[in-house]
């Protein structure tokens, strides 16, 4: 492979992070590593993407070698004050909204990260996802060849003026899935005529110890596991009413939510938040599901799912997202649902008849095998590399 040199850009990074933009840069710069590429990454000091809090240090060895340099921010986001500006911004014609404003507010406000990316040495930069400031005003001062992955799903700020420029500013766009590129195309006519690829991340196939994280949380009977964040919109309350349901005919079930924000989740019977895993809890927690529960109806890729799949068990998908189903529909991996009522049904059908849910994981991982090998994704890479800067 040609090109050997990566820089990413990303709002936060680190194994404290959760999130699966993130999830997915820190995957691919260790990969990168782990095969000889010379990688760097450029990121804030930042934990919580709700506030934009946090101190993480300002420079970082890897354990795979590689390092990390985070910018502060300059501003905190208050999320009740933001949620309401935003719904104020954008009831204002396009014509009319300070977008510079809100993209400060929207964060994480880092002109530290634009500054150096001024002034770095020309190597490759990819920057990911495409909504927030590192990338909105970061990637318009970096060297040639910029790439991004856009990590889009179908929301406001998909058409403000702003991103409109970014596609137009880049050299490569890297999508997630198919879904993801015609979204984007539809929005953006102009990212059809920009070099592309699909298929942005590998997954290893992984096991885990049921019994240990069993014997961990003192669970007994069947668990369903859910790992990601408890931000608006990512269907945690449709996880809780359904598991609610659930509980109706299986007393014992419980919902799993990994993850650091959901210590704060009300209390619920059948409900446990575990806060964060390193991996071999969370392949333990995988190993035990007898289903990872996918609720957000806005993906872009899921790399639960994926991760699920290949660990070999089942997902239960919101069908409300065109990714999950189009993702569903090439793995025979799980079934869909639409609110609570549905999710419920499904679990419990995978409750009750655990062959049909073993393989249904097993065809989830014989996709993840067929589709998700990481020297596939870096032939992907390599063929952005290669096409003439715009």
């Amino acid at each position: 492979m040609a090109a050997q040199a990566l820089r990413i850009v990303v709002p936060r990074f680190g194994t404290e992070v959760v999130g699966g933009s993130e999830s997915l840069a820190r995957r691919l710069a260790d990969a990168l590593a782990s095969r000889g590429w010379r990688i760097e990454v450029f990121t804030t000091t930042a934990v919580d993407e709700a506030t934009w809090r946090g101190d993480l240090a300002r420079e970082e060895r890897t354990a795979a070698g590689y390092l990390v340099r985070r910018f502060p921010v300059r501003w905190r986001r208050r999320p009740a004050a933001f949620h309401q500006a935003t719904r104020a911004f954008f009831r204002l014609p396009s014509r009319i909204r300070p977008e510079p404003i809100w993209l400060r507010a929207q964060g994480p406000y880092a002109p530290g990260i634009v500054a150096a990316l001024a002034q770095a040495e020309g190597m490759p930069t990819l920057f990911t996802p495409y909504l927030f400031y590192p990338t909105l005003y970061g990637l318009p001062a970096a060297p040639h060849p910029r790439l991004l992955i856009p990590a889009a799903h179908d929301e406001r700020p998909l058409r403000l003026a702003a991103v409109a420029r970014v596609i137009g500013a880049t050299d490569g766009l890297w999508y997630g899935t198919p879904e993801e590129r015609e979204l984007v195309e539809r929005v953006h006519p102009a990212a059809r005529g920009v070099p592309h690829a699909v298929g942005t991340v590998g997954v290893e196939i992984t096991s885990g110890d049921p019994q240990r994280f069993r014997a961990r949380f003192a669970l007994a009977g069947p668990v369903l596991v859910y790992g990601g964040r408890a931000t608006p919109g990512k269907g945690i309350d449709v996880m809780l009413a359904a598991v609610e349901r659930l509980r109706r005919r299986h007393p014992d079930a419980t919902l799993v939510l990994a993850g650091h924000d959901h210590v704060a989740a009300p209390a619920q019977k059948g409900v446990v938040a575990t806060g964060n895993l390193d991996d071999r809890a969370w392949h333990d927690a995988l190993a035990a599901a007898v289903a990872v529960v996918v609720p957000s109806p806005m993906e872009s890729l899921s790399m639960l799912a994926l991760e699920a799949w290949a660990a070999g068990r089942p997902c239960l998908l919101n069908a409300a997202s065109p990714v999950l189903r189009g993702q569903l529909e090439r793995s025979g991996g799980g079934l869909a649902f639409s609110g609570p009522a549905e999710l419920a049904e499904a679990a419990r059908s995978l409750l009750e008849d655990p062959a049909a849910a073993d393989r249904m994981g097993r065809a989830g991982r014989a996709y993840v095998e067929a589709n998700h090998r990481w020297d596939a994704v870096m032939d992907r890479l390599a063929s952005l590399l290669v096409a003439p800067s715009r």
